[in-house]
Formats: structure tokens, C-alpha cells, sequence
């Protein structure tokens, strides 16, 4: 659990600095500002702890192109010779995004108080990852940061791509079954009880699929607010239980157990996986550390622990595809590609290539899903409400024989 604290120290410059930073406790704050290259002194303090609630629906991000975009202009003006302080300034005016704007002021701050690029990075979470961080520390120490800089934009760029491509191809579905929810709630709610009247008026034999669809149509005119009231519990409990820790995992199995989306999570993750591992690797950030930093990039808590092994692996001085292999979450060629990396010494590379095949799996699969499952959805959409309007125009019969 985090906690705020409202912060006061001195820069390696002498100035007095305030502002807030989260941490789990008032040590951990103190440690953060020391990192960040502030020192408590004699007017030093750090107050507050107030807890900070986890569930954020609505933070502000700084898109993907944006960050492509800015690690692009900052390489190429880096590579030729502006000052960084410079070069930030420029992407302050260039910006169009308000959070970036603001973002980049605020660390030009920090570099003028003598914080390195790194460290004035981290101290906005919400915008630059850990993996962004520890790629542009490693650019900071090995000199080569307009390198580390394109790397970045490298990869951030082919993520967004699948991503869109994975997202344009849901997208039609997604509609389709939107439309055909709301045609259906609107023939229970609306439609139906207008022919209950009638029905009820008549001493005519109601068939079973008529009397149950009237029934769910005036459950839903009469009781609407209670159901919306059930859905929107639902979403608030489930959003709360995936939270917590065992709610995360819970979810993280299911999510990679489903059939057919599964394996496609799986492949989206396995790419990320690479991809990130194989940039920071050539950045030269050691293995223990680059493997801290992609444990979290693939966000499922299967692969986290899997990871986890892979570095219990190294720190007793075995390698890395070994555990990577027992956990039976990575695919072979993938644990097999990083054993001969070990062995060659080429293990970026290599990885690269995974990061490569993988994602052209994903399109792949992404393409044959998106269609099969529209004409899935066209069945199923179609015969809901051909049940429905035969549900009504039997009884309709029976009224008029009965009529007769």
C-alpha cells in the first residue's frame, strides 16, 4: 500500500526543493529523495503518509506516438550536439500533449537542480515506465544515449502497431455485439410490453418461449434501475477483487486459460517479452536487472513467476532458459533461442528474432479470429432475435385462430 508524503530537501546545488512523492513508508520517502539526489538538512522534513487509493479509472497517460515521437526529435538533436537542457526546451514548445508539456518542464526542473536524465524520469511513473528508465539510465552511463533513445522508439513503435492492428481487427465485432445488446434490451424493454396488454386480454393459450421472454421484457421495464444497479456492483466488486494481489492472479490464469484468446495473449506477451529484454540487453543494462525491469512489462502474474525463477536461476549461478523452460508458460523456441544465446553469447539478437516471429504470429492469428468471429456473431446475433420475434408472432397466430 502507498503512501503520500509532502517532502522538503535540499538540492546538491543548495536549493531548497518541496513537492510529493508516494512511497510505502516514511524510510522508503526518504530513500527516493536521496536517489533523486535531494538531502534532508537542516530544514528538511517529510510529512503526511496519507494512504492513496489504487483504483485510478481515469489517470492521465501520455500516448505511445507521442512518446515515439519525442524519443525520435531527442535522439536526432542529441546526436547532433544540442545540449540536452536545450533539446528539452524545444520539445516543450513543440509538444501538442498537455501531459508531456507539463511532464518535460518538470524534469528540466530536476535537471537544473543536478538530478540526472534517469532520476528526474522516474520521479513520473505515470509516463515513463520502469523499462523507459532503466534504458535511458543505461544510455546516461555508457555515453550512447541518442542509441538507447532510437532503441526506444524502436520499440515502442512496433508495440503500438500491433496493438492497433489487434484492436482495429476487434474493433468490428466489438460494434456488432454492442448494437446487437442494445437492440435486445431495447425490444425487452420497450417493444414487448406493448403486445402484454393484448396478450393478457386474450383467453387465447400462450406458448412457453412467449411467456418467458414477457416475463424478462417486464423485468427489465419494471425493474431497470435494479439492474442496472446489479451490473454496476459487479463492475465495482470485480474491479476491486483483480486489486488484490490473489484477485490478480485469479484473473491472470483465467485470462491466459481462455480458449482461443489465450494463446493470443500469451503471443502478445511472449513479443513483449523479447523484444524489451533483447533492447535492454543491447543497452547494456546487466541480465539481473533487465530481467527486474521485463518481469513487470508483461503485466500477467503466470509469467512474473516464471521470470521470478529465471533470476533465483542466475543469482545460484545456472542459467537462464532453464526455469524459463520448467515453468511450461514460454514456448520452446523461445527457451530454446535463449539457451543458445547463453552458449553464443548473441542472446539479444536472438531474442530480437523471437520479438520478430511472435508478433507476425499475432497478426496472423489476430486475422483468422476477427473472421471467424464475425460471422460467429451474425448467428448468434441473428438467432437471439429471430427467437424473440417468433416468440411474439406465435401467440399472434393463436389470437387469431382464437379470434376464428
Amino acid at each position: 500500500m502507498l503512501l503520500k508524503y509532502v517532502c522538503k530537501a535540499r538540492s546538491k546545488r543548495g536549493r531548497l526543493a518541496s513537492g510529493k512523492l508516494e512511497a510505502k513508508d516514511r524510510r522508503e520517502a526518504i530513500d527516493l529523495m536521496g536517489k533523486r539526489g535531494l538531502f534532508m538538512g537542516e530544514r528538511g522534513k517529510v510529512s503526511g503518509g496519507r494512504y492513496i487509493n489504487p483504483v485510478v479509472f481515469f489517470a492521465k497517460k501520455v500516448g505511445a506516438r507521442e512518446l515515439v515521437l519525442m524519443c525520435h526529435q531527442l535522439a536526432t538533436m542529441i546526436q547532433v550536439g544540442i545540449p540536452l537542457l536545450q533539446c528539452l526546451n524545444i520539445l516543450i514548445q513543440q509538444s501538442d500533449d498537455v501531459v508531456l508539456k507539463n511532464t518535460l518542464k518538470r524534469v528540466t526542473e530536476s535537471l537544473e537542480e543536478g538530478m540526472s536524465l534517469a532520476d528526474s524520469l522516474s520521479s513520473h511513473p505515470k509516463v515513463f515506465s520502469p523499462f523507459f528508465i532503466s534504458m535511458v539510465k543505461s544510455g546516461e552511463v555508457s555515453g550512447t544515449l541518442d542509441e538507447v533513445l532510437n532503441r526506444l522508439a524502436v520499440n515502442a513503435q512496433k508495440e503500438y502497431e500491433l496493438l492497433a492492428k489487434i484492436k482495429s481487427a476487434m474493433m468490428y465485432p466489438a460494434v456488432v455485439a454492442a448494437v446487437a445488446v442494445l437492440s435486445v434490451v431495447i425490444m425487452l424493454t420497450y417493444v414487448i410490453p406493448k403486445f402484454v396488454f393484448l396478450l393478457n386480454s386474450m383467453m387465447a393459450p400462450i406458448p412457453f418461449a412467449t411467456r418467458l421472454i414477457v416475463r424478462l421484457g417486464s423485468f427489465f421495464h419494471d425493474y431497470w434501475y435494479l439492474t442496472a444497479l446489479l451490473f454496476a456492483v459487479a463492475a465495482v466488486s470485480c474491479k476491486w477483487a483483480i486489486m488484490t494481489e490473489r484477485g490478480k492472479i485469479v484473473q491472470d490464469k483465467i485470462i491466459i486459460s481462455i480458449p482461443v484468446i489465450g494463446p493470443l495473449i500469451r503471443k502478445v506477451i511472449v513479443s513483449r517479452f523479447c523484444r524489451s529484454f533483447s533492447a535492454l540487453l543491447k543497452s547494456g543494462v546487466p541480465v539481473l536487472q533487465s530481467l527486474d525491469v521485463v518481469k513487470n512489462i508483461t503485466g500477467n502474474y503466470v509469467f512474473i513467476k516464471s521470470i521470478k525463477e529465471a533470476e533465483s536461476s542466475i543469482k545460484k549461478g545456472d542459467g537462464i532458459s532453464l526455469p524459463l523452460h520448467k515453468s511450461g508458460i514460454f514456448p520452446p523456441m523461445v527457451t530454446r533461442m535463449i539457451a543458445i544465446g547463453e552458449e553464443t553469447g548473441a542472446i539479444d539478437t536472438l531474442l530480437e528474432k523471437a520479438a520478430d516471429f511472435y508478433e507476425r504470429e499475432v497478426e496472423e492469428l489476430v486475422a483468422r479470429l476477427s473472421s471467424l468471429i464475425e460471422p460467429v456473431l451474425i448467428i448468434v446475433v441473428g438467432g437471439m432475435i429471430a427467437f424473440i420475434i417468433l416468440s411474439m408472432m406465435l401467440p399472434m397466430f393463436s389470437i387469431m385462430n382464437y379470434i376464428d
